[in-house]
């Protein structure tokens, strides 16, 4: 199988793609890294994932749904949701934070947040993304947001903490020591540690395999309507990186029991 991290930005010069591919003998060779994505770069990659191949970007796959209501109302003139709260805690309780960016911001507290998607300039990328879902489900791949397809939404800095990789800088040679079954020749380390958006992007690809093995949280049954609208953070189980390698020992991701 063929597992494909991308590290996403509304700028194309800070987007970089990785591609891993898995071998029967627990190997993994690792790609040069694609810097600079574009669109079309991205969508051909994406809309070419083979059966069984696993894609992991990093970008939020939707807007909070309280804030896309509260845009909805504004938009209609109708009254602002916040009407008679305080506005700066209005704006932070509700607005800011997707259901999947709180589980995982209390899961790997202290460790940086994700950044909101409605704010501090992220917006703009979760607009690109949502440009090349649509022109991925006019082709014929639907994205589900929950992550249950081909494409799961990934945060490669949470997948270091539960890897704990966060202690030193996103370095090559403490990866490639935690990873011995990681095939990557001396100018391809090079590459990626040269640019940090293509070490984030492999750490995508790296995800993407826990989420093929089923080695990452899913949304339960209960928190299914807010992830199939606003997206669901894949984050690895503590422990998982020495796991991935041995993809016929892990058990598949199952759907859950009821739809809600």
């Amino acid at each position: 199988m063929r597992t494909v991290g991308i590290d996403l930005s509304a700028d194309r010069s800070k987007t970089a793609m990785s591609v891993l591919e898995w071998t029967e003998d627990g190997m993994a060779a690792v790609g040069p890294p694609a810097l600079k994505c574009t669109d079309d770069v991205l969508i051909n990659e994406l809309s070419g994932l083979r059966p069984g191949d696993q894609a992991g970007v990093d970008t939020p796959f939707g807007w909070p749904a309280a804030f896309v209501r509260a845009v909805g109302a504004h938009l209609a003139g109708g009254p602002w949701p916040g009407r008679g709260q305080d506005s700066e805690r209005y704006r932070k309780d509700c607005l800011r934070y997707r259901l999947t960016d709180r589980i995982v911001r209390d899961q790997i507290h202290p460790v940086k947040p994700p950044l909101p998607a409605p704010f501090d300039r992220i917006g703009a990328m979760v607009a690109r993304w949502a440009h090349l879902e649509d022109e991925l489900n006019r082709r014929g791949v639907r994205v589900d947001r929950t992550g249950r397809g081909s494409i799961a939404e990934v945060y490669p800095k949470a997948s270091r903490h539960r890897w704990e990789l966060l202690d030193g800088p996103r370095r090559m040679d403490a990866l490639l020591a935690a990873t011995p079954w990681l095939r990557c020749d001396a100018p391809t380390t090079r590459a990626y540690d040269a640019n940090e958006h293509a070490f984030d992007a492999l750490v995508c690809a790296l995800t993407a395999r826990a989420v093929a093995c089923g080695l990452t949280a899913c949304p339960e049954v209960t928190q299914l309507d807010d992830a199939r609208f606003e997206g669901w953070i894949h984050l690895p189980v503590p422990g998982s990186l020495a796991l991935l390698p041995h993809h016929e020992d892990a058990a598949p991701m199952r759907p859950p029991t009821s739809t809600g």
